[in-house]
């Protein structure tokens, strides 16, 4: 793991990534609802680009719930992590946060791997806002690896 000043480093990268796919998600969520009332979507005159079509899709819920609303919840979460191990670094009970926030990620990772191939396979349009939001769940991911990998590693080895 990285020096106390290096592991704050990466968590305000993980928080200010968090903030921007939080923004990125609400707003995702605003034009789910958006669409579903009939409006339009403000790539929609672009080829290949129209997050309506995407944001119409089957694949744009879970269960009946919103995709984009999952990607609130899960920027929320790993925001969360990261705040709770940034104030309290030197308390033990954030230790599992460390193993944490690399996991849920990648999590999110997989799960935005699976919605981008659908906008590429199954929808046939991409939707930019959702394409954001996979990068910036990658980008997060990517930092806390390189800083956590190890206590990610010893937990999956026990």
């Amino acid at each position: 793991m990285d020096s106390p000043q290096g592991e704050e480093r990466t968590l305000r990268i993980i928080m200010l990534l968090a903030l921007v796919g939080l923004a990125d998600s609400l707003y995702l969520s605003y034009l789910h609802y958006l669409v579903a009332g009939g409006g339009g979507c403000p790539t929609q005159d672009l080829p290949g680009l129209d997050c309506g079509v995407v944001l119409a899709s089957a694949q744009a819920t879970l269960l009946g719930i919103p995709v984009a609303w999952l990607g609130v919840l899960g920027f929320l979460f790993i925001g969360g992590l990261a705040l709770d191990r940034f104030l309290n670094l030197d308390r033990e009970r954030t230790l599992l946060n460390r193993r944490l926030l690399p996991l849920v990620g990648l999590g999110g990772c997989a799960f935005g791997a699976w919605l981008t191939y659908a906008e590429a396979f199954i929808i046939h349009q991409w939707c930019p806002f959702c394409l954001l939001a996979f990068g910036l769940m990658l980008a997060m991911t990517g930092v806390a690896l390189r800083t956590y990998a190890d206590d990610l590693r010893a937990m999956l080895g026990k």
